[in-house]
C-alpha cells in the first residue's frame, strides 16, 4: 500500500460532492495507519460518513490504527451492527482491546450481533488482566503435533485461515503443551518426510498467560523475537503475542514513565480539557510547592546569618548541582529497572557504585567551586566580611561535595526501593527528586555554615 495522496480539504470536497466511490477507491489503496492519521484532521461526522462507505475489512484495519479515544468516539455514533461486522474482521486481540474500551451497555449491544464463537473468544480474552500477556495475546496460532511430518505441518498451515500473519509454528504434545517452535521459512525448507520434533527449537522462549506485559516485552527485546508463545501454568499453549503489539506496549510504558517523571499525567491520559489537565497536574505541583516552601524557610535562616551576601551567593549553584546529579542517577536507575537490569539483591553494589560516582563528581566540582569562591571574593567582590576566607571556601566546597554525593545516592536508591514495594519508580523522578534534592542541599549548606563557620 502507498501513502495517501489526498489531504483533508480534498476529502471534504469529495464528501460534499458525493463522490463516495472515489474516496473508497483512494483510501482502499492507502495504508490504514495513514488513513487513521488523516481522520484526526476531520470532524467526527465526516469520519463516520467515510466509515459507512468503506468495506468492513478495511474499516476494521483503520479502526485498529486509531487512537483509542478517537475510535471510541466513532463507535459511539455508529450502529452496533456495523461495529460488530468490523470486529468480526479483526484479529481477536484487537477486537477485545476495542471492546474493553466501551461501557457494559455498548458491549452488550455489539456482542448481540456477533456469532457465538466470536463472543466466546472475546469473553475469554476479557477475563485476563489488561496488563498481562493474556490481555495482549491473540488466541489464533498455528500449532502442530511434534509427531507430524513436515509435509503434514505445511498442509495444516495452508488450510488454516488466520486474521494475523503467521511467522512461527508451534509444536505441541498430545496434551497441547508447548514443546518447541520453528520459523515458518525454516520449516518449509526441510524435507517433507522429516518429523516436526526433529527440526523445532526444543527450548523456546515463552511467556505465562498471567505474566506482566512489561516482563514479556523484555523477553521479546532480549531475544529479538517476532512472536512469543503464551502458555498457562500447566504449559499448555493458549496464544501468541506478535512484535507489533509488544512495540505498542513499550511505547505506552515509555509515555507513562515520561508523564510521571515530568509530573504531567495528562500526557499519559491524552487529556485535552484544560480543567482535566489542571486537575491531573495540580497534586504534583502542590507537593513541589510544599517542599519548596520548606527550602525557602531554610534559605531565610541562612540569609539571616552574618556575611549573608557571601553565603547566599552560592546557594543556586549548590542546589542546582545537587539536583542535576540526582536526576542523572534517577534517569539511569529507572531505565535499568525498566529493562530488568537492577534487582533489590544488587542494592549494596549499586549503592557503593553510585556513592563512588557521586563522590568523584563532588570532589571535582567542589574543588572547582572552592576556587571560584576564592577568586571571586578575594579579587572581584569588594565585600568586607568578618569570617575567614579559607573557611568560607572550605564550606562551599564541602557543601558541593556532600550535596552531590547524597543526591546521587538518593537518586539511585529511592527508585529501587519504590520498585520493590510495587510502586512505579518513575514516580521517584521529576518533582520528588528535584524538590527533595533542593531540600537536602539547602540543609547540608546551612549545616556546614553552622558547624564550620560557627555562626
Amino acid at each position: 500500500m502507498s501513502s495517501i495522496n489526498y489531504d483533508k480539504n480534498t476529502i471534504r470536497e469529495l464528501l460534499t460532492a458525493g463522490r463516495y466511490e472515489e474516496i473508497r477507491r483512494a483510501l482502499r489503496h492507502t495504508d490504514p495507519a495513514d488513513v487513521a492519521d488523516l481522520f484526526e484532521d476531520l470532524d467526527t461526522e465526516e469520519v463516520e460518513l467515510i466509515f459507512s462507505i468503506l468495506d468492513n475489512e478495511f474499516a476494521s484495519e483503520v479502526l485498529v490504527e486509531m487512537e483509542s479515544e478517537d475510535a471510541e468516539e466513532v463507535i459511539d455514533h455508529m450502529p452496533p451492527s456495523k461495529v460488530a461486522k468490523m470486529m468480526a474482521e479483526m484479529a481477536p486481540d484487537d477486537a477485545a482491546d476495542i471492546l474493553q474500551e466501551l461501557d457494559d451497555q455498548d458491549q452488550a449491544r455489539i456482542l448481540h450481533f456477533l456469532d457465538e464463537e466470536k463472543k466466546r473468544e472475546l469473553r475469554e480474552l476479557a477475563e485476563y488482566e489488561v496488563d498481562s500477556a493474556g490481555g495482549l495475546m491473540t488466541p489464533e496460532f498455528c500449532a502442530v503435533s511434534i509427531y507430524a511430518t513436515i509435509k503434514q505441518a505445511i498442509n495444516a498451515i495452508a488450510a488454516a485461515d488466520f486474521l494475523d500473519p503467521i511467522t512461527t509454528v508451534f509444536a505441541v504434545d498430545r496434551n497441547g503443551c508447548l514443546v518447541g517452535t520453528i520459523n515458518i521459512s525454516e520449516l518449509i525448507s526441510k524435507p517433507g518426510k522429516m518429523l516436526v520434533k526433529d527440526v523445532v527449537d526444543v527450548d523456546p522462549v515463552y511467556s505465562f498467560v498471567d505474566e506482566d506485559r512489561e516482563d514479556m516485552a523484555r523477553k521479546v527485546r532480549k531475544y529479538d523475537l517476532l512472536v512469543i508463545p503464551v502458555v498457562d501454568r500447566d504449559n499448555r499453549l493458549v496464544g501468541r503475542v506478535t512484535v507489533d503489539d509488544v512495540l505498542d506496549v513499550m511505547d505506552e510504558e515509555a509515555v507513562e514513565d515520561m508523564a510521571r517523571m515530568a509530573g504531567a499525567p495528562d500526557m499519559e491520559h491524552k487529556e485535552s480539557s484544560p480543567f482535566s489537565i489542571a486537575r491531573l497536574r495540580l497534586p504534583w505541583l502542590l507537593v513541589t510547592m510544599m517542599t519548596g516552601t520548606i527550602v525557602s524557610f531554610i534559605l531565610q535562616q541562612l540569609i539571616s546569618l552574618q556575611s549573608a551576601a557571601c553565603l547566599a551567593a552560592f546557594v543556586p549553584v549548590i542546589l542546582g548541582m545537587g539536583g542535576n546529579t540526582g536526576m542523572q542517577a534517577t534517569a539511569v536507575t529507572v531505565r535499568s529497572i525498566a529493562l530488568g537490569e537492577i534487582e533489590l539483591s544488587r542494592l549494596a553494589r549499586v549503592f557503593l557504585r553510585e556513592m563512588m560516582v557521586g563522590a568523584m563528581m563532588g570532589i571535582v566540582c567542589g574543588i572547582i567551586i572552592a576556587g571560584v569562591v576564592y577568586v571571586n571574593l578575594w579579587y572581584f567582590s569588594g565585600i568586607e566580611f568578618s569570617i575567614s576566607l579559607a573557611k568560607l571556601v572550605l564550606v562551599v566546597g564541602c557543601s558541593m561535595f556532600t550535596a552531590m554525593t547524597f543526591a546521587a545516592l538518593t537518586g539511585t536508591i529511592l527508585p529501587i526501593i519504590m520498585h520493590h514495594f510495587k510502586v512505579d519508580p518513575a514516580v521517584a523522578s521529576g518533582p520528588f527528586v528535584t524538590t527533595g534534592n533542593d531540600l537536602s542541599a539547602s540543609l547540608i549548606y546551612l549545616g556546614m555554615c553552622y558547624v564550620m563557620l560557627g555562626i
